[in-house]
């Protein structure tokens, strides 16, 4: 760990303070950003939006950001949202599938999700024949604008998690079902 976390009281004052969900309050991540009140509304929006008050459907939803914590190697992102997929009715088949992009477990659109996440951490943008079929399986330009942001806003959240070794809260292990890393 490079930075301190800040202390659980002085984290959720701030977290208050900025009008942030609660629940933020106890994250690891946030005991970090927290201590730097901008990057932390910054993260803490990003997450409110994206994921506690989102439209994008919470399956696909994690299945995105479980491909980015794969692809990126943020153990933190992958634990913290290994227990939001399975609340979300993810099995653990389909979120071991995720590391491979596993055809025989995926439907067609959750493939379509990985390619969106693929293409944006490869290529910075979507491909307009990806653009086009995750546009058609989503049927709401809210959750195509939430699923595109998504691979990006959580490599920005996992260059932190990395960069700074924030750790995983006690109660969590790396990597499952099976703890296997990339």
């Amino acid at each position: 760990m490079i930075l301190p976390l800040l202390d659980e009281d002085a984290t959720a004052a701030t977290v208050r303070e900025l009008g942030l969900p609660e629940r933020l309050e106890r994250a690891n991540l946030f005991r970090t950003v927290m201590q730097h009140p901008p990057v932390g509304r910054i993260v803490g929006d990003a997450v409110d939006a994206l994921v506690l008050s989102g439209v994008l459907d919470a399956r696909l939803r994690e299945l995105a950001i479980l491909r980015v914590g794969w692809r990126i190697g943020a153990a933190y992102e992958w634990a913290n949202h290994y227990r939001l997929a399975r609340q979300a009715g993810l099995s653990d088949a389909s979120i071991t599938a995720v590391q491979t992009a596993d055809a025989a477990v995926l439907s067609d659109a959750e493939l379509c999700v990985l390619r969106v996440v693929d293409e944006v951490i490869d290529g910075v943008s979507v491909t307009p024949t990806t653009l086009q079929e995750a546009r058609e399986l989503l049927g709401d330009d809210r959750a195509l604008l939430e699923l595109v942001m998504i691979p990006a806003c959580y490599r920005a959240i996992g260059t932190l998690l990395l960069t700074f070794e924030i750790p995983l809260e006690d109660h969590l292990d790396p990597w499952p079902p099976g703890g296997k890393a990339p």
